[in-house]
């Protein structure tokens, strides 16, 4: 059985995270690897990490979206247009980019 982590841990490593992901490099990496993963929750949780750490307000006003509405459009089952993401990551320093898949890479088998 694994071990259970205590909420002031997982708050201490939620706290580290935030930190980290005010940096853009780190966000804009952190984010391409949940793009990675092929699945669209794992990105979203991403972004809203990213989005999280910077504040919803501040990056809401800078994407010109309501703060409401980028709480649903974080939403597992929310469908969320790419004009929407991209403002969203603009608001966040971080841009959309695009690399060849290298042959032995695991995305290259799928």
């Amino acid at each position: 059985m694994g071990k259970k982590i205590s909420a002031a841990a997982e708050l201490n490593v939620k706290v580290d995270l935030y930190a980290d992901l005010r940096d853009p490099s780190y966000a804009a990496a952190y984010i391409n690897d949940a793009l990675l993963e092929g699945d669209e929750v794992v990105f979203k949780t991403a972004i809203g990490d990213v989005i999280r750490a910077r504040g919803v307000g501040k990056v809401a006003k800078l994407a010109g979206i309501n703060r409401v509405t980028v709480f649903k459009t974080l939403k597992p089952e929310t469908r969320t247009a790419f004009t929407t993401y991209h403002s969203l990551l603009t608001a966040c320093g971080i841009d959309f980019a695009t690399r060849p898949i290298k042959p032995n890479s695991r995305s290259a088998r799928k």
